[in-house]
């Protein structure tokens, strides 16, 4: 079994937005969830598209948890965004 530490390092977190206000907030939220949950990971904030196109996804913002698309221009409470994120570690 991996322990918490080992799961954490497998676990990425980007936030791609074109720089929205919804998108921006979004992205603090999710820093302050992965300080609640204790994480030792920082999401990052992506402006660059360009990777999100080529999977074919059309979206102002996507949430993507280990190269997965999570959240498709969806903007959940921070309760909300901790459930989902407590589902990957």
């Amino acid at each position: 079994m991996l322990s918490i530490h080992t799961l954490m390092a497998y676990l990425k977190i980007q936030l791609f937005d074109r720089g929205t206000p919804a998108g921006k907030k979004l992205f603090a939220d999710l820093e302050e969830v992965c300080q609640r949950l204790q994480l030792d990971i920082s999401p990052d904030y992506i402006t660059d598209m360009y990777k999100i196109i080529e999977q074919g996804i059309q979206a102002n913002t996507v949430l993507m948890i280990n190269h997965e698309p999570v959240l498709v221009d969806k903007f959940p409470t921070t309760s909300e965004l901790e459930a989902i994120i407590s589902e990957f570690v």
